[in-house]
């Protein structure tokens, strides 16, 4: 009988162990990297309406002869080099690559506000008048089975592919994640801020006597809904292990997490609120609200409800109600909102008042720390936030209301991603910087910024400064990793025309 038991329970353990092996193949299968840039090894420049090649150094690896260069990856000694319309691919040593296919392209990225808009570490090669993705180092990642390739905007590294007039998707690593099945195709536009949109699926449709039909499939490539729904909307709450999407069947709206179905389709209208974490549900001209697990919170009496801050707004004829997101009333003036910020410890409060909104800031238990006598505040970090006073003058206040910075500044504004913020003088044209400990740094007169990842460069005509990300001075700056555009580069001065735009000229 003990052996007995002793086989079962290694039964059952190798069972569990192939499970989670399965599982996490089956996870890593869609799951990709992209490259990350850490540092700008080559820059292009400009002579005579020509293109051409530097490193970092300034000095000149492919010569300014071409009508247009890519450049999609700054750290790796890969250029696309175009004559009009013909591109090659050349490395640092002035070899062509890739000289065995008709056609070989970097893959831009639509819709994407950065001077890296080309993905990263694939390519699109054509051969016999088909289309397929190698990497950089010439490894075929898919046979050239597609009439196209382009991005799916606008999630990197995942592709719309077409075949025969049908569209798919694939990812960087070749994986099929949507069959060539559909007429069209979008991401839903999912993004978190560890995996930017990494983890979205997809709206697919097929177009039919009645106009186009919705269906959802998930980023591993799993059939979530089929394609038999007037309009589909994913709620793009911040949430792996949720899949919450608004549906629409004949005009009626309904809710589903994955496949299952949360609240019937018998409304004009559902609306998620991303502040109350809650969707008002429309229904015959009133209005109610439900969580997304589709309990209840308000009934679908009201006449007007509106989500504003963390509280709930609801008018039924001439009676009206705030309530919190249990439903529960709130004794405070239907006036009056509150606000969360990233600081757990402290919210914003707002009143209404001859139609004109004031500003205060309370603890996380609701006491009023800062009266709402000012016309905007704004949360920084720490204890610190931003204010404008009656005048339209700003300045820093802390969370006890202390004046840290004078009440005296056209523009104020924290640096993004830093603990740093630059106070202006528009009459003077002086920056005042400030370090994390609301110390002055420095003051530049006519101040440029240049952000890295690690650092910020303060320059004008006269000088350089360095400050690391809590505003603190860098002296030695010979080991700083550049990732961006600097000014100059050796010989040569920074022009830029728009965000993706960028060349070097000769001074």
């Amino acid at each position: 009988m003990k052996n007995k038991i002793f086989v079962i329970i290694i039964i059952f353990v190798i069972i569990l162990v192939a499970f989670f092996i399965i599982r996490g193949k089956m996870q890593s299968k869609f799951n990709y990297d992209i490259e990350e840039i850490n540092e700008y090894n080559y820059y292009i420049y400009k002579d005579n309406e020509q293109y051409g090649v530097i490193n970092k150094n300034g000095e000149i690896i492919i010569e300014a002869k071409y009508s247009n260069v890519i450049i999609p990856n700054p750290e790796k000694d890969l250029f696309v080099c175009y004559q009009n319309q013909d591109p090659k691919i050349f490395n640092s040593q002035k070899e062509e690559l890739f000289v065995n296919y008709e056609k070989v392209e970097a893959i831009k990225l639509k819709n994407v506000a950065s001077a890296l808009t080309y993905e990263k570490s694939v390519l699109i090669y054509q051969q016999d008048g088909l289309y397929g993705l190698i990497d950089f180092s010439g490894k075929i990642i898919t046979p050239n089975n597609y009439d196209s390739i382009e991005n799916l905007q606008p999630t990197e590294g995942k592709f719309l592919v077409s075949k025969d007039g049908k569209y798919g998707v694939i990812d960087l690593k070749g994986n099929v994640l949507v069959d060539l099945e559909y007429d069209k195709i979008v991401s839903d536009g999912y993004y978190t801020e560890q995996d930017g949109y990494k983890k979205s699926g997809f709206v697919v449709s097929n177009k039919t006597e009645d106009g186009f039909q919705y269906g959802y499939i998930d980023l591993a490539g799993k059939n979530i809904l089929d394609v038999a729904y007037n309009d589909i909307e994913r709620i793009t709450k911040e949430d792996d292990k949720n899949l919450y999407l608004i549906v629409s069947e004949n005009g009626q709206y309904g809710l589903y997490n994955h496949a299952k179905k949360i609240i019937e389709h018998e409304y004009q209208s559902i609306t998620y609120e991303d502040d109350t974490d809650v969707i008002i549900l429309q229904k015959n001209k009133k209005y109610g609200v439900a969580t997304l697990e589709g309990e209840i919170i308000l009934p679908v009496e009201m006449d007007e409800i509106v989500s504003r801050g963390i509280y709930l707004y609801a008018q039924a004829s001439n009676d009206r109600k705030v309530y919190d997101t249990q439903g529960n009333t709130v004794d405070i003036n239907y006036n009056r909102s509150i606000y969360k910020t990233e600081n757990e410890e402290y919210k914003i409060s707002t009143i209404l008042n001859n139609n004109i909104t004031y500003y205060g800031i309370t603890d996380k238990n609701y006491n009023q720390l800062v009266d709402e006598n000012y016309r905007y505040i704004e949360y920084l970090y720490e204890n610190y936030f931003i204010a404008t006073d009656e005048n339209g003058n700003l300045g820093v206040i802390n969370s006890n209301g202390k004046v840290i910075l004078e009440m005296k500044y056209s523009s104020l504004q924290k640096i993004k991603g830093k603990n740093i913020v630059q106070a202006v003088d528009t009459e003077t044209g002086i920056s005042e910087f400030y370090s994390a400990k609301m110390e002055k740094v420095v003051s530049v007169e006519k101040a440029n910024i240049q952000i890295q990842d690690e650092y910020i460069i303060i320059t004008n005509e006269e000088e350089k400064i360095y400050l690391d990300n809590n505003g603190n001075k860098i002296e030695d700056v010979a080991n700083l990793k550049n990732t961006s555009f600097p000014d100059e580069i050796g010989d040569y001065k920074k022009e830029q025309t728009t965000i993706e735009n960028v060349y070097y000229i000769k001074k």
